[in-house]
């Protein structure tokens, strides 16, 4: 007898799914200290290439409701999902590692941003840091996660999105 775990972005609104469902992990997130290097050496440990690197200049709002205007220079792997999404990180700011680790976030899909911010809050999981359309949320031993909207398209990386949804 097998067991069916309900996909919670396929559920109706309000159904009661609260658990993050395995399957909808689709990135790690890590903040390097050298784009070029960590691609390089990430990509030769999971045997992995990685997509075209991106420049962005953006916002962000951090716990403590301080506003860092930086530019994030960022990729992600080939393939998946999951990917492994990378940074080059940003010192004093929320794109700077945490602590002696590359590891940042675990990313996932969620149907309802603002209702999966709030039930994270809602568990003791402050929001770190957050800008348009994007949270990420600390909870315990630093355990970062990063609920992703899968109604916001992200074009270079529709081959992520989960089947059946509107823009994989």
């Amino acid at each position: 007898m097998s067991t069916i775990i309900p996909n919670r972005m396929n559920a109706p609104s309000g159904f009661g799914y609260s658990m993050i469902i395995m399957s909808s992990i689709w990135h790690f997130a890590l903040a390097v200290p050298n784009l070029e290097q960590g691609m390089e050496e990430v990509g030769k440990a999971f045997d992995v290439t990685w997509r075209p690197v991106h420049r962005a200049e953006t916002v962000l709002c951090d716990e403590h409701g301080i506003n860092h205007e930086l530019e994030c220079v960022f990729t992600f792997s080939e393939g998946g999902p999951p990917a492994i999404e990378m940074w080059e990180s940003v010192p004093d700011s929320p794109l700077a590692p945490p602590g002696d680790t590359w590891i940042h976030h675990i990313g996932y899909w969620v149907n309802d941003l603002p209702a999966e911010t709030e039930r994270l809050d809602g568990y003791g999981w402050p929001c770190f840091m957050n800008a348009h359309s994007v949270a990420v949320h600390r909870g315990p031993g630093g355990l970062m996660l990063e609920p992703c909207d899968v109604n916001r398209d992200r074009p270079f990386l529709r081959d992520l999105f989960p089947p059946g949804t509107q823009h994989h």
